[in-house]
């Protein structure tokens, strides 16, 4: 009982939920967001979050809110840009054993990123493949069945929220603003609709090291999920650990796309904070001369519109790209990949091999995808 959330406040704005949160975790009451949990024909309204607390800190929480009200006009506050300031990083889970170790590496980025985290615990909605049924005594059925996925999930975030504190050391995990944020639903579905309401610097998922490999949301999810949003996705090996090196080595794999120079802004964006030497690379597979010449293209602009950073294009022959990227990825110590996916019809991708979709499999350093 001392853990069951309750809700203590109806959030419209991400200002105030933000300073509502900092101001209740300065006593030492942990906040959680979620859109559920309405009573039975409550109409859902997708721009309003639910700020909840353990009901045992329930008592202080409404206490501090009553004295947030004497001490801030609240109408200002919604209008404040300084509680919105932050980059943002989406962290889809499912709370598996894995979680643990990409929310450590997603703490360890988003120091260095000046980020806040949301973490956003997607757990199956009990009746998505259930027939319809329009009956009294099915109907209650449901909401039965729903209100116990909603009261286990909860359970369950709230179990793993006291798991990730006594993991993470106090000095990082005080170091980064993390928000917990629970919805039912298909992966793909809810992901992409919380990315347009979010609207995330970088959503954050995990991807599959071996072939035994559970738990968090890999494979197709991933990609539909890269299919599906405009946003730029960090693919992270479950077994990778962030180093917080001072400078890093960044492959960009290029086909001399048009999208090219976008892609190398967001990439120089979302690197910001961090020194980098970026290796702007065109694996050639069938020797191609004029290959050369787009890559010389390429360098003098290159020297001519980014001569700040350390970038430069070359090619790369390998009779296979796969096999190329890795050799490459060797040689040169690279940290992160990173390149652009080109969104195909379903009769392309009928015939051809998704080069994203295999490297993400396969590859065992972060992948930074940028959709066009």
């Amino acid at each position: 009982m001392e853990n069951q959330l309750v809700t203590i406040l109806r959030i419209s704005t991400p200002q105030l939920g933000s300073l509502v949160k900092d101001k209740l975790e300065e006593i030492g009451i942990e906040v959680f967001f979620t859109n559920e949990g309405m009573t039975p024909g409550e109409r859902y309204n997708p721009d309003e979050v639910l700020l909840k607390v353990k009901a045992r800190q329930s008592e202080k929480a409404i206490a501090r809110l009553l004295q947030l009200h004497k001490d801030y006009d609240l109408d200002k506050v919604k209008d404040d840009a300084s509680f919105t300031g932050l980059r943002k990083i989406l962290l889809p889970v499912k709370l598996s054993e894995d979680c643990i170790d990409l929310c450590k590496y997603a703490i360890g980025l988003a120091i260095k990123q000046n980020a806040e985290i949301k973490i956003l615990y997607v757990y199956p909605d009990p009746n998505f493949n259930e027939p319809s049924r329009y009956t009294a005594s099915w109907e209650k059925y449901v909401r039965m069945e729903l209100k116990e996925a909603h009261k286990n999930a909860q359970q369950k975030l709230v179990d793993f929220s006291r798991e990730l504190k006594n993991q993470v050391p106090a000095e990082l995990f005080n170091a980064v603003k993390l928000h917990y944020r629970m919805l039912k639903g298909t992966p793909e579905n809810v992901i992409t609709a919380a990315c347009k309401r979010y609207n995330p610097d970088i959503i954050f998922m995990g991807t599959r090291t071996t072939k035994n490999a559970e738990g968090e949301f890999l494979g197709k999810t991933l990609i539909k999920v890269i299919e599906q949003t405009q946003h730029s996705v960090l693919a992270v090996p479950l077994s990778a650990v962030f180093k917080g090196k001072e400078e890093i080595n960044v492959l960009y794999s290029t086909d001399f796309y048009d999208s090219d120079n976008s892609s190398l802004n967001k990439l120089l964006k979302i690197l910001e904070p961090v020194k980098k030497k970026i290796y702007c690379v065109h694996f050639d597979i069938n020797n191609g001369k004029q290959h050369q010449e787009k890559v010389n293209e390429l360098n003098a602009m290159l020297e001519r519109d980014y001569s700040e950073y350390q970038i430069r294009c070359e090619l790369f022959e390998s009779d296979d790209l796969l096999k190329g990227i890795e050799e490459f990825v060797d040689k040169k110590h690279i940290d992160i990949i990173s390149l652009s996916k080109v969104k195909r019809s379903g009769i392309y991708k009928f015939f051809h091999t998704d080069l994203v979709s295999t490297l993400i499999s396969q590859a065992n350093v972060p992948i930074l995808i940028f959709p066009v």
